[in-house]
């Protein structure tokens, strides 16, 4: 048996790496800004319970001439997305309008792209159908479930305040990601919780009753998409094209809802009739970052810093970007 010298083994071994280094940059993985084929890949952070682009497959909104959006599902909701950003995961996150003020507060480098319009009716308090609460002041002393943090505690902090309440006059509780919050309230082990579509539909056509959405409290509840500063600096076109791909497939699925519906019923493993319903609740479309925007999100950072949520005061207008409102239309 020949053998090689320690020399040809360290020639072999590196060309080796090369060879796996190419390979990981034509599939898009270790965060390279571009395929074999010259095509971009962006990598966007979502959750399929909640976000439009997990169904961006679904209607071949994934691929865009040079662009390819890469659509990675994390469980842990906006928490989870903030990580990812930070970590150099993903490039892109869809999440609620809390999410960016806890990624600014915990130091993440990155900027606001595009928001949708409101989504009030996407994010709700609910009880058991039997529970003897029948409105938001009965609330007093009782057990609510929450995410810290996210678009839950901002509606959770609305609809307290709305009849003089604050979240130190109840019990507050977190509940492990996947708890199946309402067979806990079945359970008598929790009186109320806060809960996003499609889940709130699906729990309202089940045994669970509303006590409130965003409509009555001010609680606009509307998706933001933040893209870190190192995506913006390596592939601020393909950001741009998924702001305006992100346009174009909300407009497909206001025209077919239907269609879209099937999509998020086949990923979460609900009813297409209830996929439907919770469908037809959500936002119209992207609309431009203006300074009412970043108003209401001050607001919520003003609040949270406040409350102790984030631990540093901060001023959000400096993480929005108007750069790519323009894509921002179907």
């Amino acid at each position: 048996m020949t053998r090689r010298s320690p020399s040809s083994r360290l020639r072999a071994l590196a060309a080796g790496l090369t060879g796996l280094a190419v390979a990981l940059a034509a599939t898009g993985c270790g965060g390279g800004a571009e395929a074999e084929d010259g095509v971009t890949v962006l990598r966007v952070g979502t959750t399929k319970t909640f976000g439009w682009v997990p169904t961006f497959p679904a209607h071949g909104d994934d691929e865009s001439g040079k662009v390819r959006i890469e659509v990675v599902d994390l469980i842990g909701g906006s928490n989870a997305m903030i990580a990812a950003l930070k970590a150099d995961r993903i490039d892109v996150a869809e999440l609620g309008e809390v999410g960016p003020v806890v990624a600014q507060a915990g130091d993440v480098p990155f900027k606001i792209i595009a928001s949708t319009t409101p989504w009030p009716k996407g994010q709700g308090i609910i009880v058991d159908e039997k529970s003897p609460i029948t409105s938001l002041s009965d609330l007093e002393g009782k057990k609510i479930s929450y995410v810290r943090g996210t678009n839950s505690h901002w509606t959770l902090n609305r609809a307290l305040d709305s009849v003089g309440l604050t979240m130190e006059d109840v019990e507050l509780v977190q509940l492990p990601d996947g708890t199946n919050a309402q067979q806990v309230l079945r359970s008598g082990n929790l009186d109320a919780a806060t809960v996003i579509d499609p889940t709130l539909t699906t729990f309202l056509s089940s045994g669970s009753r509303l006590l409130t959405d965003g409509t009555t409290i001010n609680a606009g509840n509307p998706l933001f998409y933040i893209a870190s500063d190192k995506a913006l600096g390596a592939k601020k076109e393909a950001v741009g094209e998924f702001v305006a791909q992100l346009a174009e497939h909300i407009a497909w699925a206001k025209a077919e809802p239907e269609e879209r519906s099937a999509a998020v019923a086949k990923l979460n493993g609900i009813p297409e009739e209830i996929a439907l319903k919770a469908e037809r609740n959500r936002p119209d479309g992207l609309h431009p970052i203006e300074d009412a925007t970043i108003r209401s999100n001050q607001r919520i950072a003003d609040l949270f810093f406040q409350q102790g949520v984030i631990k540093k005061k901060i001023t959000v207008d400096s993480v929005f970007t108007t750069e790519f409102n323009s894509r921002a239309r179907p």
